[in-house]
């Protein structure tokens, strides 16, 4: 009887250790601060994945517009998420990120993102997903402040 009942013990227990497994998330990517990331925890809200490289001049052009958008929309409604294109440290991504005064949140190089879309084919480029997570538009080139914004209601209204 007591060999049935450690058992059934061991089994329980091994039972909740994979459960407990598969209720952990796997980030796809972590932040700069160190904080680990899912694609999918920005469902709910419209996102923007803005790709920029160190000796792109219309990127760094486009940080200021970037900022004002981050800043002045809600945390509730919209979030953007930087990337560098080219593989750099997260030594060197921290330095451009002070550099050029991004405010927005950026992604570290290492460990390396997980990310289920391409690079873009010319910078900088900003991929627009919605609150269900679907990619509905990607940008070439420099974008404002108003060009975004007007996008973003346009998009908005047609989700409705």
């Amino acid at each position: 009887m007591d060999k049935t009942i450690t058992y059934f013990k061991v089994t329980v227990l091994c039972f909740g250790i994979l459960l407990f497994q598969s209720c952990i998330k796997t980030p796809d990517f972590y932040l700069l601060d160190g904080s680990g990331q899912q694609l999918q925890d920005y469902r709910g809200k419209w996102l923007i994945v803005n790709f920029w490289a160190e000796w792109c001049s219309p990127c760094r052009e486009e940080v200021p517009d970037l900022n004002q958008l981050y800043k002045l929309t809600s945390r509730d409604e919209l979030a953007i998420i930087g990337i560098s294109y080219d593989r750099l440290s997260n030594d060197v991504i921290n330095q451009i990120v002070s550099d050029w005064v991004i405010e927005y949140p950026v992604i570290a190089s290492d460990p390396m993102p997980i990310l289920p879309f391409k690079l873009p084919k010319s910078l900088p480029g900003n991929y627009i997903f919605n609150p269900d997570g679907e990619l509905v538009a990607k940008l070439s080139g420099k974008q404002t402040y108003d060009s975004l914004s007007k996008l973003l209601k346009t998009l908005k209204k047609k989700s409705r």
